[in-house]
């Protein structure tokens, strides 16, 4: 179930991050809300489900936004993989680790991204100018993670059981 809500969760931050953040306003500062809410997600729920949810919802990214298919599914996979993989490094998990980790994961996707448009000749970008995009995206995503990660980590933790559940058997 828990799953569910984080995959609702990462279309609904695909939907916020396309349709919001593009009026004039606002779409100077465009946050990857899907990158951040995948990190989260990792450090929930694990490695598979996040390299699952990470193919899904760029499969959807890919499908309407993207200039070829399985450029963001690949690159989100990557990234929530390896989120994962990192987070379960660890015994302590806090807001400290994961914005660290979102950092980093935002410089991989940004040059896994970069690296493949360029490859198949898509982006003009130099490295130069790629790496300047990279480092005004990973604090923006940084920020946006210490916003967002009291509620996200919320709404896709698993709940601890409080108190004893009381059987039928056992009647005051």
């Amino acid at each position: 179930m828990r799953n569910a809500i984080a995959f609702a969760l990462l279309w609904l931050a695909l939907i916020l991050q396309s349709t919001w953040f593009q009026i004039p306003p606002l779409n100077e500062i465009q946050p990857n809300f899907v990158l951040v809410v995948l990190t989260v997600a990792a450090l929930t729920r694990g490695p598979r489900p996040a390299l699952v949810m990470g193919v899904l919802i760029g499969v959807i990214q890919d499908a309407n936004y993207g200039s070829f298919l399985g450029l963001y599914a690949f690159a989100y996979g990557v990234v929530g993989y390896f989120s994962a993989v990192f987070f379960s490094q660890f015994l302590q998990r806090n807001v400290a680790l994961t914005f660290v980790v979102t950092v980093c994961a935002t410089f991989l996707f940004e040059w896994l991204t970069f690296g493949m448009t360029r490859l198949f000749g898509v982006t003009a970008y130099t490295w130069r100018v790629a790496l300047a995009l990279t480092l005004q995206q990973m604090i923006i995503d940084g920020v946006t993670l210490l916003l967002l990660y009291p509620i996200l980590v919320r709404c896709m933790s698993d709940r601890p059981r409080r108190g004893f559940a009381a059987s039928e058997d056992e009647a005051p």
